[in-house]
């Protein structure tokens, strides 16, 4: 009876191992996320009429950081659970849009090509300056965000181990104002 017990406990213990990780930011700031949002058309209304809690994803395009805000240019890609969480690159070109998060990010989680996710707000389009280059983009405005330290890589070609990715930086941070 002991063994059984045990083997089935040793059997929850390796499956939680080996099933991915979706949970990547404290749960209630996942809260009302707007689970129909549609990229495409949220990036045609240039008026940004309207304001959607969503949950983004993308490889980082450029970043800058100056007073306290941080200003980050991201390629969106889709957010996928398999072979690995997180954004992965379709091959297509979803269009850019900018985070804008209050707070210190480090350096080496801002380096282009990494990925990223964000959990905030829709904003009406602004024009943006990122270094010396200045555009018009759709903006969100950040709660939290997830980063992935891939240096351009795909998440998933990153080693597997028992415990899960341990070669693949990660990181999360939340705005200090951040509600859920």
């Amino acid at each position: 009876m002991k063994s059984s017990v045990s083997l089935l406990i040793l059997s929850w213990v390796l499956v939680g191992a080996c099933a991915p990780t979706h949970k990547v930011f404290p749960s209630k700031m996942t809260d009302n996320v707007d689970h129909n949002f549609d990229f495409s058309r949220w990036r045609m209304m240039t008026d940004g009429s309207e304001s959607k809690k969503v949950q983004l994803g993308g490889r980082i395009v450029s970043s800058q950081a100056s007073g306290g805000t941080v200003t980050i240019v991201v390629g969106q890609l889709p957010i996928v659970n398999h072979p690995a969480y997180g954004p992965k690159d379709n091959g297509k070109n979803n269009g850019d849009f900018v985070i804008v998060f209050q707070g210190h990010i480090d350096e080496s989680d801002l380096q282009s090509g990494n990925r990223v996710m964000v959990v905030g707000t829709t904003r009406p389009w602004k024009v943006v300056t990122v270094n010396d280059y200045s555009r018009s983009f759709p903006i969100v405005e950040a709660q939290c965000l997830h980063f992935w330290n891939t240096q351009g890589r795909e998440i998933a070609d990153f080693p597997f181990y028992e415990a899960g990715y341990v070669s693949l930086r990660q990181e999360t941070v939340c705005a200090k104002n951040a509600t859920p």
